[in-house]
């Protein structure tokens, strides 16, 4: 691929996962789907920074991943849909820096590990590898910040909760998110990206 096509692909390739992400945040259970009232809504935004990271690279992933962050912080100035997302993501700290390092990890394990691997069985694995660490990344860094900015009054962020167990509860309430989020991103990472992968060639 020359320099010439090659910037060309990446344009696109960020236009359009830029415009997915847009539509993914506004499009209603497209890229935030609600199972349990009063939680933060699963997310599918995730995915698409992640294939940001393993086709763009760390660059590409941290970039799509800021763009999340600031789709965030204003959703949850704009059109929060939960009190926890009112109150967690108007934190820039919270909204912005996880979806980052989504986008960092995502493209560092793929394109730093074995990096001549970029097809075939080695590079699904990596893909999954990539998709899993992506999505577990979001969320710890969620709880961390949270805990961090709020242990001292707990109570805001959940009932019955104190310094003292803020973390464990806020592990119990993410866990469906995180489980299920994991489990999408490392199925559709590798679906997907292989497939984009072709193009590079």
């Amino acid at each position: 691929m020359t320099h010439k096509s090659s910037s060309a692909y990446t344009i696109s390739i960020i236009g359009v996962l830029g415009a997915l992400l847009i539509m993914q945040a506004y499009i209603p259970m497209v890229g935030y789907i609600r199972i349990i009232p009063g939680l933060p809504a699963i997310s599918t935004m995730h995915l698409t920074v992640i294939m940001a990271g393993v086709i763009l690279g760390v660059r590409g992933g941290a970039g799509l991943g800021l763009m999340w962050g600031v789709i965030s912080l204003v959703k949850a100035y704009t059109d929060a849909t939960d009190p926890l997302t009112l109150l967690l993501f108007q934190n820039p700290v919270i909204a912005i820096i996880p979806r980052v390092m989504v986008g960092i990890v995502a493209g560092a394990i793929f394109n730093h590990i074995a990096p001549s691997v970029l097809h075939g069985v080695g590079a699904t694995v990596k893909m999954i590898a990539a998709g899993v660490a992506g999505a577990l990344t979001n969320t710890a860094l969620v709880i961390l910040f949270t805990w961090l900015f709020f242990a001292h009054n707990a109570t805001q962020v959940l009932a019955g909760a104190n310094a003292a167990n803020l973390w464990w509860l806020l592990m119990v309430a993410f866990a469906t998110n995180a489980a299920l989020e994991t489990l999408m991103a490392g199925v559709v990472t590798p679906v997907i990206g292989q497939g984009l992968m072709r193009f590079k060639r």
